[in-house]
């Protein structure tokens, strides 16, 4: 069951408890905000100091293309220190930021036409519409280790690192290792190396 978003949710996490705040203050003040939901291990209660937060949110008439503004309030008075811009199929764009006090957060502006399912643990942050009920799967929610590899390229490297260190702190290294492993099989050469030849 999903639950409906409590300010006392992240009592014991200030900063991440500021960082959903920040974002449902900036985005759900739009009309074309529809909805706004907290996923992951924040919205699980098994969040740590360096969990990020990880929020969704549904939007219609293209508002999905119309975020800079939007991102660009949310940014204001935070030190980042690393910030990765994309998008998904034309359909839905997210901001994935580092702040120096080493919290995170991804943030995913979706129409809501696109294809998204909720799996459990999520919270409802608000919904204008009551569109949250029908994105909702008994699926189980993917899993870190599973996500592609490099999606981003060298512009995400640093996200995927972050990712292992997280790992590390929590005493996955297996977990570290595995992905790592992956990853290194996945990168490009270093462009200007040359493949060196023994002719001996």
């Amino acid at each position: 069951m999903n639950r409906e978003w409590d300010t006392q949710l992240l009592k014991d996490l200030p900063h991440q408890q500021q960082l959903v705040a920040s974002s449902v203050e900036v985005f759900a003040c739009h009309e074309d905000v529809l909805a706004g939901v907290l996923v992951g291990s924040l919205a699980g209660g098994t969040g740590d100091r360096v969990s990020d937060a990880d929020i969704l949110f549904f939007t219609r008439n293209g508002f999905h293309r119309q975020t800079a503004s939007s991102f660009a309030a949310f940014e204001a008075g935070k030190a980042i220190f690393y910030r990765l811009i994309g998008e998904h199929n034309g359909k839905a764009c997210f901001r994935k930021y580092l702040f120096e006090d080493l919290t995170s957060a991804e943030i995913h502006c979706a129409d809501v036409a696109e294809a998204i399912s909720l799996s459990q643990p999520c919270v409802v942050l608000f919904d204008k519409a009551g569109v949250v009920n029908s994105k909702l799967t008994d699926d189980p929610a993917p899993q870190h280790a599973t996500f592609p590899v490099y999606p981003y390229g060298d512009e995400g490297l640093m996200w995927e690192l972050l990712t292992c260190m997280k790992w590390l702190s929590r005493g996955e290294a297996n977990a570290a290792k595995q992905y790592l492993k992956k990853l290194a099989a996945a990168l490009p050469e270093p462009e200007g190396q040359e493949e060196s030849h023994d002719d001996s």
